[in-house]
């Protein structure tokens, strides 16, 4: 029982945060199931669905920096509830409309919106924590998100096959639901300080002067943090781009979905099951020496799909690199909030997330075209590659931090 020690005593409105993303990514239909939308039944090239979904996810830039500036300039809650109820309506005209490329830009719009949602959601988690609990506080939310996707896959997959409009619909409604929860119970998270206090201050957090990118060149380090991301999320952005088509191949179109959907289940489930015992077991380590031992549980478990084509195999290597994804995301958005000026934390968390995000978003695009002359089995032993070296990286910069901050008690 010592494991949900970090859970306990947390503050009120990270619970009504963590049962909004449950109820959210319950119902996340469209997300897992767009390579597959996009090829099967809009009937893009797999080179086409690539620049798509990286269309899809560069969106992110300008709707990070748009949702970062209205967070840290005026209300966080109000901000993260409207973009998302504009991220619901997107997804609820899709549920309405004939299978043509009108859908593809409404799923574009919807990007944009869940996109710039996304640092006001990062700031308010930071906001209502502090570095003794900001782990737990992050991995209980991690855990709320996927508590939902452990079914919502399944029910995705199924409606994909016999209810293709409900997909759409049912993702709306979640997300609707999810806002209303946010709006009625957590409360305007924006902290008050005085500048001038602040700025003599050698805390972490203390908030800065000038523009988001001024406060960022005085910390560096998060700068460095988010290039080495980039090449991860490069590696990952596979699981959501190659896996679905490698499952399609392996398994034909229609059980491909549903083995695919299978998987993302299966993702879910280990991390519903695993995550309070891997952040009890990790929790000593460093925020970035963790992120490094994700990489090589990536490496690991999507390098080893180049050998194998059974489900049972499949299924072992979804549990591999979600382990990687459990230390990935819970020790990312800690590494950030303690890092972070509490007067740009939104801008902190949007910079941060476009730049490992540019991985993410070309990660399609560059094997799309790359599996037009090559075998999808490649893919993953350039992933395995690519996550390896992220992972030597990762942990030298880790070394690194830790001889920064011992320099810096020193001087204090």
């Amino acid at each position: 029982m010592d494991y949900f020690n970090d859970y306990r005593g947390l503050p009120r409105s990270i619970y009504f945060i963590f049962l909004s993303r449950i109820i959210n990514s319950v119902g996340a239909f469209v997300g897992p199931l767009l390579t597959l939308l996009l090829t099967d039944k809009i009937g893009l090239s797999t080179a086409e669905a690539g620049v798509f979904v990286t269309m899809s996810t560069a969106v992110f830039v300008p709707a990070s920096m748009l949702g970062g500036y209205l967070s840290d300039r005026f209300n966080r809650k109000n901000t993260l509830c409207l973009l998302t109820l504009f991220q619901a309506l997107s997804y609820l005209a899709c549920g309405f409309l004939q299978m043509s490329m009108t859908i593809p830009y409404l799923l574009l719009a919807a990007s944009f919106f869940s996109s710039a949602a996304q640092p006001a959601s990062g700031a308010m988690a930071a906001d209502l924590s502090v570095k003794s609990n900001r782990q737990g506080a992050f991995s209980l939310l991690y855990l709320g998100t996927n508590i939902g996707f452990a079914v919502g896959p399944l029910i995705a997959g199924f409606l994909y096959k016999s209810y293709l409009p409900l997909l759409f619909i049912g993702d709306a409604v979640t997300t609707i639901v999810s806002v209303i929860v946010i709006f009625l119970n957590v409360p305007e998270t924006r902290p008050e300080y005085d500048i001038e206090e602040e700025v003599k201050s050698e805390d972490s957090e203390r908030a800065e002067e000038g523009s988001s990118l001024q406060a960022l060149f005085r910390r560096p380090q998060i700068l460095v943090f988010g290039i080495i991301s980039m090449f991860l999320s490069f590696s990952y952005s596979q699981v959501h781009f190659s896996l679905p088509l490698y499952a399609n191949e392996l398994f034909g179109a229609n059980d491909g979905a549903r083995v695919f959907g299978m998987l993302m289940s299966t993702n879910g489930v280990v991390v519903v099951l695993m995550t309070i015992f891997i952040i009890g077991k990790t929790k000593m380590f460093e925020a970035s020496t963790n992120v490094a031992m994700s990489a090589v549980f990536w490496a690991v478990g999507l390098g080893m799909l180049y050998y194998v084509s059974s489900l049972g195999m499949m299924v072992l290597s979804t549990v591999l690199w979600t382990i990687g994804e459990i230390l990935n995301v819970t020790n990312v958005g800690v590494y950030i909030a303690n890092n972070s000026p509490k007067s740009h934390r939104a801008r902190f968390n949007s910079l941060y997330w476009i730049i490992s995000g540019t991985g993410q978003a070309m990660g399609p695009t560059i094997m799309g075209k790359y599996l037009l002359n090559n075998p999808i089995k490649n893919v993953w032993a350039l992933t395995f590659f690519i996550a390896l070296i992220c992972s030597a990286a990762m942990f030298f910069f880790s070394i690194n931090e830790k001889s920064r901050m011992g320099n810096s008690v020193e001087k204090q």
